[in-house]
């Protein structure tokens, strides 16, 4: 096996250390982390792995980013769970499943906006910062879904993202889905099971129980 893949990834080690001084108390609930550059500098990283660290720790929901006034140990105060519409970027180049999963996620409660091609889907997320997740199909007329996920994982860290594809066995997918947390759905899907899968993701407390077949 590589040497690549018996050391811990650089984000992972930052991620675990933050982790550290939270349980420890170094870093208590509500207050401000160090800024991004400063964490790069201790650690002697790139910005980039510091953003992946923190956004890794989003996902858990250990921190939380408040917009235009930096990164903060998550308090489990009420405020730090207001209940808003949650925003979805769903790329899929088929323009009729588009518009029936589409209206079906809308219909659920969240916000989408639709990308048809991976282009539209890189200046969405250029454009907006507050995804909250991302339905990516890997066979896009304009290029390789991975490369979407790359962006992501260097760009949009805290985005969840779930991977709806006919090719979610392929090797390039397990093996990103080793390396960066990817949630993998089999077309043909119902779009009953993306909101599920979406609930479990982004808004826990309205995940359904489906009972074993």
């Amino acid at each position: 096996m590589p040497d690549a893949f018996q050391k811990p990834l650089k984000y992972l080690t930052i991620a675990n250390a933050i982790r550290g001084r939270i349980a420890d108390g170094t870093y208590r609930p509500g207050q401000q982390l160090p800024a991004s550059a400063a964490l790069a500098k201790e650690h002697g990283v790139a910005l980039m792995t510091v953003r992946q660290a923190l956004g890794i720790l989003q996902l858990e929901g250990a921190i939380e980013a408040r917009h235009g006034a930096g990164t903060f140990v998550a308090d489990g105060s009420p405020k730090s769970h207001v209940r808003r519409t949650r925003r979805i970027l769903f790329t899929e180049d088929d323009r009729m499943l588009s518009d029936i999963i589409a209206r079906a996620l809308r219909d659920a409660g969240f916000s989408v906006d639709v990308a048809l091609n991976g282009g539209e889907a890189l200046i969405q997320l250029e454009a907006v910062e507050g995804y909250d997740a991302i339905i990516l199909d890997l066979k896009l007329p304009d290029t390789d879904g991975i490369e979407i996920v790359e962006y992501i994982k260097a760009n949009r860290p805290a985005i969840h993202v779930i991977v709806a594809s006919g090719f979610v066995d392929a090797e390039e997918v397990l093996h990103a889905a080793e390396r960066w947390p990817l949630m993998l759905l089999r077309k043909p899907y119902s779009a009953e099971d993306l909101v599920d899968r979406l609930n479990s993701l982004v808004r826990p407390e309205m995940r359904t129980t489906h009972s074993p077949a």
